[in-house]
């Protein structure tokens, strides 16, 4: 599947490449939440850096008024995952922060295919749910809103991209080994690599 649509598309950020970092890949446990990551880090070191869309799409979903909870509230919803044995959604979408959702329709034999863009600093002003978006335009500038970090109030600590890739609602590389998971993503980004 990785290979099917690397011809369509490009990398979601100009920041640090996370292909030879597995805790930075899906599957790397977050201890801190009882769960497994299900998507890539591009981490960028500072503010200023964009977010753009992966492949074609239409925005389904854009949140860009996120407030930071207070740590002990953020400490609180995390150890609901210890209870549960696992990060229940609800409580990924409270740690994505300002994010937006892009679906990119059905695609011949791979099936739905939809990316999540995370941590947004903010969400450009101009992304609106319902608008058709091209690969490579700007979705926001990077950031680390729903982090540990800016909960605390530093929101200038570990800016980074968290960006999903879901096919028919399962993270692209789920179930897979480290190795594995690396191998998928350098077969997706192989175009963008060059």
């Amino acid at each position: 599947m990785a290979a099917a649509l690397a011809p369509v598309t490009i990398y979601p950020s100009d920041c640090m490449s996370p292909l030879p970092h597995p805790d930075l890949m899906p599957n790397a446990p977050r201890a801190y939440r009882f769960g497994i990551h299900q998507g890539v880090d591009f981490q960028c070191f500072a503010l200023g850096r964009s977010a753009v869309a992966a492949l074609d799409g239409r925005v389904v979903l854009a949140v860009g008024n996120y407030q930071d909870p207070d740590p002990d509230d953020r400490d609180e919803l995390l150890r609901v995952g210890e209870d549960l044995g696992g990060t229940p959604p609800f409580t990924l979408l409270t740690l994505y922060g300002n994010f937006v959702v892009i679906d990119h329709g059905v695609f011949p034999f791979m099936g739905h295919v939809v990316t999540v863009y995370a941590h947004l600093h903010e969400v450009d002003p101009e992304i609106r749910v319902g608008q058709t978006i091209r690969a490579g335009q700007r979705v926001g500038e990077i950031g680390n809103r729903g982090t540990h970090a800016a909960a605390n109030g530093d929101f200038y600590e570990d800016p980074h991209l968290h960006w999903e890739l879901h096919i028919d609602n399962l993270y692209l590389g789920a179930g897979l080994s480290a190795e594995e998971t690396r191998e998928v993503y350098t077969a997706l980004f192989s175009e963008a690599l060059g």
